[in-house]
């Protein structure tokens, strides 16, 4: 049962990454491949709060979900905005550029070093034991409950929020929705926006779990397996892939070796090209898209 619990906790964590995947894409047609970098700026602008706020974690989450949602609402103003009309390809070399140099300038700031934002937290709460001998850490809590609040509300918010129709209906033919007076742009720039707040808790989830450091951008990558997976422009596929990959890094941890828990997400990857490339619950012709 613990296995379980374990693998329910890192699929809510893929969840979350996957979720800023399929916004941006469904928006843009863009696969953001800075998506990871997203999720290390969020995570290090909540660390900075947290040192300059000392006991008061709360303005420190709120601090890096807005650095977080602020950065992908610029990326698309100053980046993909100014390449609207190129081919998709060229989106994806410059969310590519884009990774490339915001590692450099998150670098530049924060250092390389590795930090660990729970020892700013004080002292942690125990856990809770749960029937069949499981214990269940307040912040695996937290993983589960954010993951599952992102699967219920963003489709609710897409079907009965003013703003998430609109954003239906960018998605589905900007030059319509242009034509019916909905300002494209400020919606794409709140998809990129509500997908760098996505990167950012999950990075910040991340970064108070295990460790914060530069190089974490290649967890943020993982994401894009599951967001693949279960289809790049469906929401209700997200939750299917992130379980895959989920299982698939858990169960390669225990019963291969740990290193091989990286590698896992692609690998299932690799798979699921070949067996359905355009996800399970995606459009086949997003297929030439992607």
């Amino acid at each position: 049962m613990s296995l379980v619990v374990v693998i329910l906790i890192q699929a809510s964590f893929y969840a979350l990454l996957a979720t800023g995947y399929v916004l941006i894409y469904r928006s843009t047609r863009v696969l953001n491949l800075a998506h990871g970098e997203l999720m290390v700026f969020g995570a290090f602008v909540f660390y900075q709060a947290l040192t300059m706020f000392p006991g008061s974690p709360a303005t420190a989450v709120v601090a890096g979900l807005l650095g977080g949602a602020l950065l992908g609402a610029l990326v698309y103003f100053v980046v993909m905005r100014p390449l609207a009309g190129y081919p998709v390809a060229v989106g994806v070399l410059a969310t590519i550029a884009l990774s490339i140099l915001l590692r450099s300038l998150i670098t530049a700031i924060w250092s390389g070093q590795t930090r660990y934002p729970a020892e700013l937290l004080g002292a942690r709460a125990a856990p809770w034991d749960l029937p069949g001998g499981i214990a269940l850490t307040p912040i695996d809590a937290a993983i589960v409950a954010a993951a599952a609040a992102a699967l219920l509300g963003l489709p609710l918010m897409l079907q009965r929020a003013s703003t998430g129709v609109a954003m239906r209906g960018v998605a589905e033919n900007a030059v319509l929705a242009a034509q019916r007076g909905i300002n494209i742009h400020a919606i794409n720039a709140i998809s990129w926006g509500a997908a760098g707040l996505m990167a950012t808790l999950a990075g910040i989830f991340f970064a108070v779990k295990v460790r914060l450091g530069p190089d974490i951008w290649i967890v943020g990558l993982a994401g894009f397996a599951p967001a693949l997976i279960g289809g790049m422009d469906s929401l209700r596929g997200v939750a299917l892939g992130a379980l895959i990959v989920a299982t698939a890094e858990v169960l390669a941890s225990r019963y291969i070796a740990p290193q091989f828990a990286l590698a896992a997400p692609f690998l299932v990857l690799l798979v699921a090209l070949w067996i359905r490339p355009w996800g399970l619950y995606g459009s086949r012709e997003e297929l030439e898209r992607v």
